[in-house]
C-alpha cells in the first residue's frame, strides 16, 4: 500500500473510532436477547454442526430464517468474550471499519483518490449505520456489504486481464456463497456484478460477447445461490419466505404494497442522503398502508424518476454514478415489498448495502465537482473544503451519539417513543418494560396507547389483559380479553383467560356462554376438552351459587406479542 493511501485508511479508521466506539459499553438489547444473550445454541462451540442445521431464530420461534454463518460468529464471540457485550460491540466496529476501508479500495479503482477517499469517509460517520453497528444481531448487515465491496472489487480487476480463469470464478463463488450463509440479501451480489459490467467496466466489444466473456464468473455465482438454497433445504426444509408480514402491508395486493412502498421512497432517500431524523421503529402509525394516492406517492415517483434520468445522464461519462444508482436499487429490492412482502416496511439497518452504492454516486458527483474546483478561485476550495470538514463532524457526532441510544432495552424504548411516537410498537415495548419495573401506572399509560394507536391488532390488548388478571383486577383484565377476542376470535389463551376470569368474579352465565363459544373455536381435541370441563366448573358453580372469588383456574399464560 501506497503511503498515501495508509494515511488516508488510517484517517478511515479513525472516524470509525470516533462515530462508533461509543457503541462498546451498551448492553444486549432489541434480538440481541433472545438470538444471542438467551439462547444456548450459540452459547458452546462442543457442536458446531448444529450451528448449520438450525433455523437462525432459536426455538420457540419458526424455522424460518437461515443464517448459519453468523449464529457461527455469535457462538464464537460469545466462547471469546464469556458472553461479554463489548466483545460483540467490539468486532461491529472492526468489521465496519473494514467495510469502510473495502469501500475506499473499491472507490480507488473508479474514481480520483480523494473522490473515493471521501465516499468512504461519508461512509463510515453516516448516522443510518448506526442500527448496523449498535445491535449485535446485524453483523450480517456489515458482513454483506463488505462482502459486497470486496466482489465487485475483485469482479473489476477480474475483468482487466486477458482471460477469465476457473479459479477466479471458484473466488467468487466462495465470497458470493459466504455472503448468503451470513444473510439472505448476499443473493443480491450478483445484481451488482451486472450493474458493474454495464456501468464502469471499459469493453468495447458488444454486449453479447461480453456476455458471452462473463459466463464463466456468472455461472459460479448462480451455483453458489444454488447451493445456498440446497443447503437451507436440507437444514430446514419449508418455504424460503421470511417468519411474518409486516403490518402495514398485512392483505394488501401488489398494487397496494406498491403504492404504500411508494410513499417509503421519499423516506430511504431522506435518510440516505440526510439522516437527521432517525428512529427504531417505523411500525404503524409511523408508515401505514396507503390506500389512494397522495403527496407521499407523488414525492416518490418524482424521485425515482430523478434517479432514473441522473443514471441514464451519467453512464457513458460518469459511470460510477450510475453504478452507484444500480447499487442502490439492488440492495434496496429485498426489503421493497412490491412482489415479496416481508416482515418490515422499512429499517435504518437494511439501508446498510444500498448505502454503499448511494456514497459511490457521492464520490462520482465529488469527482465532477473537483474537477470544476481546479479551475475555481480559492475561496471557493476553502469553501469546499469547510463544508466537507463540516458534514464529517456532523456525521460523526450524530452517529456518536446515536449510539448510546441502544445502551439498554430500556433507554432504546423510551427514546424510540420519543422518536416515533406515533409507532404503537414502541409504547407496547416501553409498557412491557415499566411493568417488569414496578411502574405500574405510567405502564397502563403506555398500554393504552399502543391499543388507540393501533387496535387492529390484539398482542398489547392480550398483554394488558394479562397484566391486570396477574393483579386480581379481572374487570378490568376482561374488557381487554374481549377486545382480543373481537380481533382473533380463535385465540384460545385468551379465552381460557377470559373465562377464568368470569368465573373469579361468579359471572358464571357469562363462563358458560364463553366455553361455548371455545369449544366451536378449538382447533385440537385437549383444548376442547379444557373448554368442555370449563363449562361444566361454571355450570356446576352456577348451580352451587358459588361465592364470588371462590372459583378460581390457574392459567398459563403464552406468549403476548402478536
Amino acid at each position: 500500500m501506497k503511503r498515501d493511501q495508509l494515511v488516508a485508511s488510517l484517517g478511515l479508521i479513525g472516524l470509525c473510532l470516533a462515530s462508533s466506539a461509543t457503541s462498546v459499553k451498551n448492553h444486549f438489547s432489541q434480538d440481541d436477547m433472545p438470538v444471542i444473550e438467551r439462547n444456548p445454541v450459540i452459547h458452546s462451540l462442543t457442536d458446531p454442526v448444529s450451528f448449520f442445521t438450525q433455523s437462525y431464530w432459536p426455538k420457540p420461534f419458526p424455522p424460518a430464517l437461515y443464517r448459519p454463518l453468523a449464529t457461527t460468529g455469535f457462538a464464537l464471540q460469545w466462547a471469546v468474550g464469556g458472553g461479554k457485550a463489548w466483545v460483540f460491540r467490539a468486532t461491529s466496529i472492526v468489521l465496519y471499519a473494514v467495510c469502510g476501508l473495502l469501500l475506499y479500495q473499491l472507490g480507488l479503482l473508479m474514481l480520483p483518490p480523494f473522490a473515493a477517499w471521501l465516499a468512504a469517509a461519508l461512509f463510515i460517520v453516516h448516522p443510518v449505520h448506526v442500527e448496523a453497528v449498535a445491535v449485535a444481531v446485524n453483523q450480517s448487515e456489515i458482513v454483506v456489504g463488505l462482502l459486497a465491496a470486496a466482489v465487485v472489487a475483485v469482479y473489476l480487476r477480474l475483468r482487466q486481464q486477458a482471460q477469465i480463469r476457473s479459479a477466479d470464478g471458484l473466488v467468487l463463488f466462495a465470497l458470493y456463497l459466504t455472503a448468503t450463509l451470513f444473510k439472505e440479501s448476499g443473493l443480491m451480489l450478483i445484481g451488482l456484478i451486472v450493474a458493474a459490467e454495464v456501468t464502469v467496466v471499459a469493453d468495447p466489444r458488444p454486449l453479447r460477447d461480453r456476455l458471452k466473456a462473463i459466463r464463466p464468473l456468472l455461472l459460479f455465482m448462480l451455483l453458489g445461490a444454488a447451493s445456498f438454497f440446497a443447503i437451507r433445504t436440507v437444514a430446514l426444509g419449508g418455504d424460503p419466505i421470511g417468519t411474518f408480514t409486516a403490518e402495514a402491508l398485512d392483505g394488501l395486493s401488489i398494487g397496494g404494497r406498491a403504492l404504500t412502498m411508494l410513499g417509503v421512497v421519499p423516506e430511504w432517500f431522506r435518510l440516505l442522503l440526510w439522516p437527521a431524523q432517525l428512529q427504531g421503529d417505523y411500525s404503524p402509525r409511523e408508515i401505514e398502508a396507503a390506500t389512494a394516492w397522495g403527496a407521499p406517492q407523488t414525492q416518490g415517483v418524482l424521485l425515482l424518476i430523478l434517479a432514473v434520468v441522473v443514471a441514464i445522464a451519467c453512464w457513458k461519462k460518469r459511470p460510477v454514478v450510475t453504478l452507484g444508482i444500480l447499487w442502490v436499487a439492488v440492495g434496496i429490492f429485498p426489503v421493497s415489498n412490491v412482489l415479496v412482502p416481508t416482515g418490515i416496511v422499512l429499517a435504518e439497518r437494511t439501508l446498510f448495502l444500498p448505502s454503499l452504492g448511494m456514497m459511490l454516486t457521492i464520490g462520482g458527483l465529488a469527482a465532477i465537482v473537483m474537477e470544476r474546483l481546479v479551475d475555481g478561485t480559492r475561496a471557493a476550495r476553502i469553501l469546499a473544503g469547510a463544508a466537507v470538514v463540516a458534514i464529517l463532524a456532523m456525521g460523526t457526532s450524530r452517529s456518536a451519539s446515536r449510539q448510546q441510544v441502544w445502551q439498554d432495552q430500556f433507554t432504546f424504548w423510551r427514546q424510540t417513543t420519543i422518536d416515533a411516537p406515533l409507532s404503537y410498537r414502541a409504547h407496547h415495548a416501553l409498557a412491557q418494560l415499566l411493568f417488569q419495573v414496578g411502574a405500574r401506572g405510567s405502564a397502563e399509560r403506555e398500554y393504552k396507547t399502543a391499543i388507540a394507536l393501533y387496535p387492529k391488532t390484539w398482542g398489547a390488548s392480550f398483554d394488558l389483559a394479562n397484566k391486570f388478571r396477574l393483579n386480581g383486577l379481572c374487570q378490568q383484565a376482561a374488557v381487554y380479553y374481549r377486545r382480543t377476542l373481537v380481533l382473533e376470535p380463535e385465540h384460545e389463551s385468551a379465552r381460557t383467560s377470559l373465562i377464568a376470569c368470569l368465573l373469579y368474579d361468579a359471572r358464571y352465565a357469562d363462563a358458560r356462554s364463553e366455553a361455548r363459544e371455545g369449544m366451536s373455536y378449538a382447533t385440537r381435541p385437549p383444548r376442547f376438552k379444557l373448554f368442555r370441563r370449563m363449562f361444566e366448573i361454571a355450570d356446576s358453580a352456577a348451580t352451587a351459587h358459588a361465592a364470588p372469588k371462590t372459583v378460581r383456574l390457574n392459567i398459563a399464560l403464552r406468549d403476548t406479542m402478536p
